[in-house]
């Protein structure tokens, strides 16, 4: 069956991209970095030498050098030349963050850190190291510190600025933890979305408990749980304890008042 080209693409005959000469240069750096050639901190041949290298011209390989820089991949240190960079999404992931910020982020904020946090935490009971869980337990303390004087006084912007760092450092911790550099990355990036769920979420149980007339939190919230089942290897009781830290399951005393 003769197939007809014109008709099937509205009259108009597909066209073929060329890829240019500066994408060729770059695409070729990246696969010698990605294959090993080149490793975190070396120095890049000069743009002459890649010039010669890849028999292109000196503006060619100039402007390759310059999207990997931009990539952050590679830095260019004036009178000194380029080196392989210990590259990490977050730099691009931070600046594309803005598009996801939104009044209608909260729950797909919150189902976010269920399915990440959680994950980072599982990872974390096998991959941790005892250094890190030293680390762990003094994000924790601060973050109780930090939590308590904020729940004494729920109308304090500075304490709840200082208790959402807090609360922040100690999740990140545990990412950390999991030892995967994605996993980091993306929290990097919506970190400010992050850190605005729990703004509105400690703000809303600390004002809950002030209205109850109850107690100031202290040491009876949910992050000392999740710490303890890290430490105890309890996945099951983690899971159930990340979801009650997120306000998916309702905890009594936070959200709910009997």
């Amino acid at each position: 069956m003769k197939i007809d080209r014109n008709n099937r693409f509205g009259g108009r005959k597909a066209k073929i991209s060329r890829i240019s000469i500066v994408d060729q240069v770059c695409d070729s750096i990246k696969q010698d970095i990605a294959d090993g050639i080149w490793k975190t901190g070396d120095k890049l041949p000069s743009e002459a030498e890649f010039a010669e290298i890849f028999g292109v011209n000196r503006l060619s390989v100039r402007m390759a050098l310059q999207k990997l820089n931009t990539l952050g991949i590679i830095e260019t240190r004036v009178g000194e030349g380029s080196f392989i960079r210990d590259f990490s999404l977050k730099p691009i992931l931070n600046e594309i963050s803005i598009f996801y910020e939104g009044s209608d982020q909260y729950h797909d904020v919150q189902q976010l850190r269920n399915l990440l946090e959680y994950e980072c935490m599982r990872l974390a009971v096998h991959s941790a190291t005892e250094e890190e869980k030293k680390a762990l337990k003094a994000a924790l303390d601060d973050y109780n510190q930090c939590a308590l004087a904020y729940s004494l006084n729920p109308d304090d912007q500075q304490a709840l600025a200082q208790t959402v760092d807090a609360d922040f450092n100690f999740h990140y911790s545990v990412v950390k933890m999991s030892h995967n550099r994605l996993y980091k990355d993306i929290y990097y990036m919506v970190q400010q979305l992050i850190r605005g769920h729990i703004t509105e979420l400690v703000s809303t149980r600390a004002h809950r408990r002030r209205n109850a007339g109850l107690s100031p939190l202290g040491k009876s919230d949910t992050h000392n749980k999740i710490y303890n089942c890290i430490i105890n290897s309890d996945l099951e009781a983690l899971h159930q304890a990340n979801e009650e830290m997120l306000g998916i399951v309702p905890v009594q005393g936070l959200d709910v008042f009997d």
